[in-house]
């Protein structure tokens, strides 16, 4: 007996405004794509069962995995779906799902968005292995080679993710070949790294280093993982590139990372000579920059949370998440620990250039101001190793 559960879509047509519905199961016709769902939650969780007729059915397979087959079949439903919280096309998240929030009319190639998704989930482990042995090897041996190459390794998974590729051989041969640049080509490196974020968010989606959004978390844009690595690499071009900086990880259309946003502006303030101006800056710099964002059209989780009074809320659902995160199981606890030694050492050691306090100071506002406190301390402690060593 098929689930029927009552849902407002956002119909392609306003002249098709019938009640829509959600049935488990399959179908071979309409706008075809993926939803996904948060670990240890239901495609299907927050919508609410009713028995009603359907002009427009939308069918979930029910199968096992992060993936789960969505049509929607209805009057003007066709091609893929595609949604603009999620930014890649034949992908949605259980909340679109919820809300209404997709289309039809895609493109996708489901079949090799489905192949790529799993290959990249897979080497999600070996990627992390991969990386931080080279940074660590660079910071060891060759410390300013290790500031580049955290940038190096962005550039190259978004390289092998427009040419449809997976390997980790040749993500580690491109990493290692970006190392070799001058820090001067770091401005390329942000210039190119915004212009990809807005005008191909599926590039980043679905490369080796990414936001993995097979986790239903971010599926576009900069996530911490990345905002890490880019920390040192965008202190070292100093104050004068913050524009850009800001502009590549905070603005909505690029990703709209919040987090990454009060991050960037607390370590450019500690940059400057008055204190109390270091102190007090971040915050209101980043609400400024919020509000002017969302002012100029702006829309992201972001926004909505500062303009609607989400903000105590999301910050109390992060340290929450946070503190599963780093204490989930005894190896991340232990790995989290060690990393954050390594960052005491690190902090411990003078004399210290302004710029690695600055990134102490952006570390220590991102173990607030995010929820994998993990991935910041593991990339911190690794990149921080490298930069204080080179500067």
């Amino acid at each position: 007996m098929a689930l029927v559960v009552a849902l407002g879509l956002n119909a392609p047509s306003t002249a098709h405004a019938a009640t829509r519905c959600v049935v488990a199961g399959t179908h071979a016709g309409g706008a075809r794509g993926f939803v996904v769902a948060r670990p240890h939650h239901s495609v299907l969780e927050h919508v609410a069962v009713a028995a009603k007729p359907c002009a427009t059915t939308v069918w979930v397979d029910p199968r096992g995995g992060p993936l789960h087959a969505v049509s929607v079949v209805g009057p003007g439903w066709s091609g893929t779906i595609h949604s603009h919280a999620t930014r890649v096309d034949g992908l949605i998240g259980a909340p679109q799902l919820a809300n209404g929030d997709f289309r039809g009319g895609g493109h996708a190639n489901l079949e090799r968005l489905e192949q790529r998704l799993d290959r990249t989930q897979h080497s999600v482990l070996r990627v992390r292995i991969l990386l931080a042995a080279i940074l660590i090897a660079l910071a060891l041996v060759a410390p300013r080679r290790a500031v580049m190459a955290a940038a190096s390794a962005i550039a190259a998974a978004l390289v092998l993710s427009a040419a449809g590729s997976t390997s980790l051989t040749l993500l580690a041969l491109l990493t290692l070949a970006g190392s070799l640049l001058p820090w001067r080509a770091l401005w390329l490196f942000f210039a190119a790294y915004l212009l990809v974020l807005v005008l191909s968010p599926e590039t980043q989606s679905l490369a080796l280093v990414g936001p993995h959004p097979w986790g239903a978390g971010r599926f576009y844009g900069i996530s911490n993982e990345l905002e890490t690595l880019v920390l040192g690499p965008a202190l070292v071009l100093g104050l004068a590139a913050a524009p850009l900086v800001l502009l590549t990880v905070g603005w909505s259309r690029a990703g709209g990372d919040g987090g990454g946003l009060l991050v960037l502006l607390a370590a450019y303030a500690s940059l400057v000579t008055h204190r109390r101006l270091a102190a007090g800056a971040p915050i209101v710099l980043a609400v400024l920059f919020v509000l002017l964002d969302a002012a100029t059209g702006g829309s992201n989780h972001v926004t909505h949370s500062v303009l609607h009074g989400g903000l105590p809320h999301d910050l109390w659902h992060r340290w929450t998440v946070s503190w599963h995160g780093a204490t989930g199981t005894w190896g991340r606890t232990a790995v989290s620990l060690i990393c954050l030694a390594v960052l005491g050492l690190i902090a411990a050691r003078r004399p210290r250039s302004r710029i690695v306090d600055a990134f102490l100071v952006g570390i220590l506002v991102s173990l607030v101001a995010n929820d994998t406190p993990q991935d910041v301390l593991f990339w911190g402690a690794i990149t921080g190793l490298g930069l204080r060593r080179a500067v």
